[in-house]
């Protein structure tokens, strides 16, 4: 299910966003400004401070971490740098009182070092981790993350599975007339779930 930030996060529907992308620096800027043009309700702003970012994003050359308020975000053991997908990690803060809540509080974007991939490809796979970074990381009620379905869609920039289409990325199982990406087409059910922990109004699904 997807989780909210911490409240001052939510309240201001900002993240700050450092980038250690490395060769992909400039494709981590081009997915940041493009994330802000989706019409989600939360914008993502660029930050000159690692420490106080809200996400740090990284270029990893195998299994990687990155340390936030005394914590370890990090990627499975078995994380890939050859294989053109991401991965991202989040920290997560435990409250009891008023009523039981677990909110985020970092998110660490890890991009894979050793892939070839085209600007446009690379730019896909930010977005797609970008939205994981917005609170759409599987999370559970009881802290820990649902590592499969991490409330994935089953169209657009957030299915599960992509393949290479040209210079850009298609789904896995693409529906009819569905064309590479970018342009980035949000599926229905991303949308809503962002509107659900971002938003004021009503989820409406496409």
């Amino acid at each position: 299910m997807p989780r909210q930030w911490f409240r001052h996060a939510q309240k201001s529907g900002h993240l700050t966003v450092f980038n250690k992308g490395g060769a992909w620096s400039h494709e981590v800027e081009t997915a940041r400004t493009t994330f802000n043009s989706l019409g989600f309700p939360v914008t993502l702003d660029k930050a000159d401070d690692e420490k106080n970012a809200n996400i740090v994003v990284k270029l990893a050359m195998g299994p990687d971490s990155q340390e936030s308020w005394g914590q370890t975000a990090k990627t499975r053991t078995d994380f890939d740098p050859t294989i053109l997908h991401g991965s991202t990690a989040t920290l997560v803060e435990k409250h009891e009182k008023p009523r039981k809540t677990v909110e985020v509080i970092f998110a660490a974007i890890f991009l894979p070092g050793k892939v070839q991939a085209t600007s446009k490809q690379k730019e896909v796979i930010v977005v797609h981790e970008y939205i994981h970074a917005c609170g759409l990381n599987g999370g559970r009620p009881d802290g820990s993350n649902d590592d499969i379905g991490q409330d994935h869609d089953d169209n657009g920039i957030f299915v599960p599975i992509v393949k290479k289409d040209g210079d850009g990325l298609i789904e896995y199982m693409p529906d009819k007339g569905a064309v590479a990406m970018p342009p980035i087409r949000v599926g229905g059910h991303t949308r809503c779930k962002i509107q659900s922990i971002w938003g004021s109004e009503a989820c409406k699904e496409d």
